[in-house]
């Protein structure tokens, strides 16, 4: 199949999703993630949309964001 807006190949895996355009005519957000860390050895990540991960990154940039430092 193809995209209907420019007309290249859509790959299969996005025609079984439903998609009926290419990743570049895509008007969908695409999503980020922010890690969690619950100890030293237990991180996970949370998938988030653009506007928080960057607020978060933003926060964890701080000097001495996540200690008790001021």
């Amino acid at each position: 199949m193809k995209c209907v807006k420019c007309s290249v190949a859509v790959p299969d895996g996005r025609i079984k999703l439903g998609y009926k355009v290419c990743v570049n005519c895509s008007t969908v957000e695409r999503v980020a993630c922010a890690p969690l860390t619950h100890h030293k050895t237990g991180n996970t990540i949370q998938i988030v949309d653009q506007a928080t991960a960057a607020a978060l990154y933003k926060a964890g940039r701080r000097k001495g964001y996540g200690t008790c430092l001021k």
